[in-house]
């Protein structure tokens, strides 16, 4: 509802306020007219029409004061209502013309009984319409009743009378009756709008009451730092979360100059904002910069300025401030994971094929060599299984500052993951043999430097290194291709005896001999069925396992059972990989159907399932996994894929198709490894994942690496707010256990708990698992259960 209905409504109700107090003057002051012609009809009238009208009169009198009483003392509260106001009208309405009534009544006594003093009785008459009409002002209506009812029989008796001059007194009558009407009119309408402008008046007021306060509280109670300026940029208001965030109480900072909270690394930036936010250019509405508190702590905040205007005219501006510092610090901490390793602080895989690329195209234009040294650590597994992982770790860091020393300032290092380091190098000038000869003195450095004895841990450490060299002046070849080509030359040294580096020549393409020897193998082995299936259980923060993972293992004739990591990158470039795929998913489905008949057997297990980048190239590969599922009948919610970042990375649009339709069908996604290399933080928001699996290496360094414990934790926090669900793959130790409970991870998978098992052993500890459920339930109280295979 606007102002003006506010205040039409409310005057409307304040007429009727009014009217309902003056009707008991208006009643006395008929009455007194009343008395009046008593006393003048008192020898003419005869006495039955003299008693009549007097006990009319009388009546009507007592009866209205009697009505107007209840109603007054029925509005007791100090606005009536909407309701309230229409019974007073309606009131007044009774009252006027019982009062009108009355005077009719009265003309027609006395213009039926002619008499001398019929003049004066008119005088009396056009008294009573006047002051009626004035009494009634508060309503036009009822004041228009009485005065028509008062006057009409005058206008009767001037029309029957035969006496000379009647034209002029009907002229004079009918004169005074319509400047009466016009006059009540104005006066009505006149005291209406006074009423109106009151109200108006009272109804902005508390408007602008209202209005100040809700300001007055929103700068008080502002989540921000609200700061008023005047145009010389001094404080001259300050709420109390300015106090908060910079540490000053309002008497201490009215009145001093911006430049106070101005941090010395970003005075110009905060003087080119105030510059130009008082000439009102838009740079200086928002600025992000430091600021210096009063405990000289340097702040992020970020500001949102504006300027106070009056008539076009400066005359400050006021700023609100938000403290961002742990924001600015979380998305460092961000960026730095997405492009460096948190072990080795140097960049990762998907940094370096950043620069990589970018050295490409500088090679193009200037045609001089660049060079990428591809890099493993030898035997770098046995430290890891005879020292542990902690102290792999170190020998990895101290292998990273051995190849920084030995390069130049500008070259690019870069750890890939595991042992593997990239080095690239740059303007090695226009010829082979200088670019060769300058890459070599590279590689010789690294190697004589990693001869030199060192004490890790208490053992002494004599590293070994092997590499591959690749030479490229052109953009005849990829990122990729180049990084290919380096790999392979770095194999044809670890072939033939590891310890040195070799360039990459076009007989590397391919090791005709070994590939086909695997090759061969491999398919044999799938058709003498030596592949198998062994299970991880995965556990939940109380130590039950909730899921598992299926890992493949090869059984090779005469030889040890194989890891899939030792033969799955040779089968995932192979046609042969759709087939393993599709068989392993065949196998878990029959698994989980078998299981289902096994007595104590959970029915809702969760599998977790490997899917390589190969099979997800498949444009048959959502609808071949859902003829596999539906044929065994396996709810498609006891399936979990697990993903690699490379899956993602090199087809993510063609990937992400495929993933929602996995997800809209019932199978859930886990992004594995994640980590390793490509995969940001930023990232996660656009993935069609439901489960993100932490890098074993994040997890081997939470006690010892304060930049590992920091990611992993923004990870976990990152990972509740997206709604997924993390899992911690490596848990070895109960330390790693509750440093990544207490961070909020849910999920767990290690060496800690269980050990990869096959299916018969694994049906022992499911179906243990259900059949002692309070023992269990005890046990997870206080550490998860312990299964040593």
């Amino acid at each position: 509802m606007s102002l003006n209905s506010d205040s039409r409504e409310l005057a409307g109700r304040k007429m009727s306020e009014l009217m309902l107090h003056r009707l008991p003057l208006c009643i006395g002051i008929s009455a007194v007219f009343g008395s009046v012609l008593v006393y003048v009809w008192q020898e003419m009238l005869s006495s039955w029409q003299f008693i009549s009208w007097c006990i009319y009169l009388i009546v009507v009198s007592i009866a209205n004061l009697a009505l107007v009483k209840r109603y007054i003392s029925d509005d007791s509260e100090d606005k009536i209502s909407e309701s309230q106001s229409a019974d007073i009208n309606r009131l007044t309405m009774v009252v006027a013309v019982a009062s009108g009534l009355a005077w009719f009544m009265a003309s027609v006594i006395q213009f039926s009984n002619p008499a001398p003093n019929s003049w004066l009785y008119l005088s009396i008459l056009l008294c009573i319409a006047a002051s009626s009409g004035v009494l009634y002002c508060y309503n036009i209506k009822a004041a228009l009743i009485v005065v028509s009812m008062t006057l009409v029989p005058c206008f009767i008796e001037t029309f029957r009378t035969d006496r000379e001059m009647v034209g002029y007194f009907l002229a004079s009558v009918l004169i005074y009756f319509s400047t009466l009407y016009v006059v009540l009119i104005q006066l009505h309408n006149l005291l209406k709008k006074n009423l109106e402008l009151r109200f108006t008046a009272e109804i902005a007021i508390k408007q602008q009451a209202e209005s100040s306060y809700l300001f007055e509280q929103h700068w008080l109670k502002a989540p921000f730092a609200a700061i008023q300026w005047d145009c010389n940029q001094h404080i001259i208001d300050w709420n109390p979360m300015a106090e908060e965030i910079f540490g000053y109480k309002k008497e201490e900072v009215l009145g001093k100059h911006s430049s106070f909270l101005e941090s010395p690394v970003s005075n110009k930036t905060a003087k080119k904002m105030w510059s130009a936010l008082y000439r009102r250019q838009k740079d200086g509405y928002h600025s992000i910069h430091d600021v210096k508190s009063k405990g000289n702590d340097i702040l992020t905040c970020e500001w949102h300025n504006t300027p106070l205007l009056k008539d076009g005219r400066l005359i400050g501006a006021a700023s609100f401030v938000g403290d961002i510092t742990s924001q600015v610090e979380a998305e460092k901490t961000i960026k730095r994971q997405a492009s460096y390793d948190n072990l080795t602080g140097l960049p990762n895989r998907r940094r370096m094929m950043e620069e990589l690329e970018r050295a490409i195209s500088r090679s193009q234009r200037t045609r001089q060599y660049a060079a990428v040294l591809f890099l493993d650590i030898d035997h770098f597994k046995d430290i890891n299984d005879t020292q542990g992982h902690h102290v792999g770790d170190l020998v990895l860091k101290y292998f990273a500052d051995i190849v920084r020393d030995a390069v130049r300032a500008e070259d690019v290092v870069a750890r890939f993951g595991g042992d593997e380091f990239v080095i690239l190098v740059e303007d090695l000038g226009w010829q082979g043999d200088e670019a060769r000869n300058k890459v070599l003195s590279i590689a010789n450095k690294i190697l004589d430097m990693g001869n030199n004895v060192d004490i890790i841990e208490g053992v002494e450490y004599d590293l070994e290194v092997s590499g591959g060299i690749v030479l490229f002046s052109s953009g005849k070849l990829s990122s990729h291709d180049i990084l290919k080509q380096a790999d392979l030359a770095m194999y044809r040294v670890k072939s033939a005896g590891r310890k040195g580096f070799c360039f990459y020549d076009e007989s590397m393409a391919i090791d005709a001999e070994y590939r086909v020897a695997m090759i061969r193998e491999l398919r044999q082995g799938l058709k003498k069925s030596e592949f198998d299936l062994h299970f991880q259980p995965i556990v939940n923060s109380t130590g039950k396992i909730f899921s598992a993972e299926s890992l493949l293992r090869w059984h090779r004739p005469m030889q040890r059972i194989a890891h899939a990591g030792e033969f799955i990158d040779l089968m995932s470039s192979l046609p042969m990989m759709q087939e393993v795929g599709y068989w392993l998913l065949e196998k878990i489905c029959r698994n989980i159907v078998t299981w289902r008949e096994q007595e104590g057997f959970p029915d809702d297990l969760v599998m977790f399932v490997n899917i390589s980048p190969k099979q997800l190239q498949d444009e048959q590969f959502v609808s071949e996994v859902i003829r596999i599922v539906d044929s065994f009948n396996v709810d498609p919610k006891q399936l979990v894929f697990e993903i690699t970042e490379e899956s993602l990375i090199h087809n993510l649009e063609k990937v992400q198709g495929q993933l929602d339709e996995l997800i809209e069908y019932g199978i859930k996604i886990a992004l594995d490894d994640f980590g390793t290399g490509y995969s940001s933080l930023a990232m996660l928001q656009d993935l069609p994942v439901q489960y993100v699996k932490l890098d074993r290496e994040f997890i081997c360094n939470l006690g010892t690496c304060e930049d590992a414990y920091a990611i992993v934790e923004a990870v976990v926090k990152l990972c509740k707010v997206l709604s997924l669900e993390v899992i911690a793959e490596g848990v070895e130790n109960e330390e790693q256990y509750h440093t990544l409970k207490k961070m909020g991870c849910h999920y767990f998978q290690g060496y800690y708990f269980n050990k990869p098992m096959p299916e018969n052993e694994f049906i022992e500890v499911m179906v243990s698992e259900v059949s002692e459920v309070s023992e269990v339930s005890e046990v997870a109280n206080k550490k998860p259960r312990l299964v040593v295979v």
